[in-house]
């Protein structure tokens, strides 16, 4: 039997505080760092190539031409791999970076590849102590997610356009929703596919898509 084909599936952060970079023999790179998820600030493993962190470091501005100097003076050189940069410890605050929309997927075969790992817990290290981070108590233990790409986040600063329309109560649940459409105009605008778009504004469901396609009606 045919392997099922995989499809990622697209989740959008907005927030991102990177507090250490690993860096070993191939061509990518894991950052350990803070996101919200679900509302809630996370830790997460996010893994980019160089290319991609490249694009992280020119977001972040300032701090990430620092971190860009770093690195290029610690790969100048021969390094242990893995080599780990503590963000926070070194430049005494994290690489941060807002203002863009952030796409990342979940790799293949993570939640396998765990619990394979975890059945051999007393012949192996805890996955944990292999990467220093703690355990979450989610549908998978560890949240593990791959750069697809990044792109400067467009404002939605809307005005009322019929507020009589409006009632209070549902007016700020109608703005977040007009947002959640402009997300995915935007991440159309960047180059992914109807259904990808929809995924990464969270507007799978043609129900809550329609809603959020009126509710930007009601503002201009």
């Amino acid at each position: 039997m045919d392997a099922q084909e995989y499809s990622p599936r697209y989740v959008q952060i907005n927030e991102l505080y990177i507090d250490t970079v690993v860096i070993d023999d191939t061509e990518f790179i894991t950052l350990w760092c803070f996101t919200v998820l679900d509302d809630e600030y996370k830790f997460v493993y996010l893994g980019c190539d160089f290319g991609q962190f490249n694009q992280i470091l020119i977001a972040a501005g300032e701090k990430g031409r620092e971190m860009a100097l770093h690195m290029a003076e610690l790969l100048d050189k021969p390094y242990d791999s893995p080599t780990l940069i503590p963000v926070k410890e070194k430049f005494g605050e994290y690489l941060e970076l807002t203002g863009h929309d952030i796409i990342v997927y979940e790799p293949l075969a993570v939640e396998d590849d765990l619990e394979a790992l975890e059945e051999n817990e007393e012949e192996d290290l805890p996955l944990e102590q292999l990467f220093g981070g703690k355990s979450n108590k989610t549908r998978q233990r560890y949240l593990i997610y791959q750069l697809d790409r990044l792109y400067p986040s467009k404002v939605f600063e809307p005005e009322k356009q019929v507020s009589e329309d409006l009632t209070e109560c549902f007016e700020d649940d109608s703005l977040e929703l007009a947002q959640l459409y402009y997300d995915y105009l935007n991440a159309v605008e960047n180059g992914y596919s109807e259904c990808e778009a929809r995924q990464v504004a969270g507007l799978e469901r043609e129900l809550f898509f329609r809603m959020a396609r009126k509710a930007s009606d009601l503002w201009k």
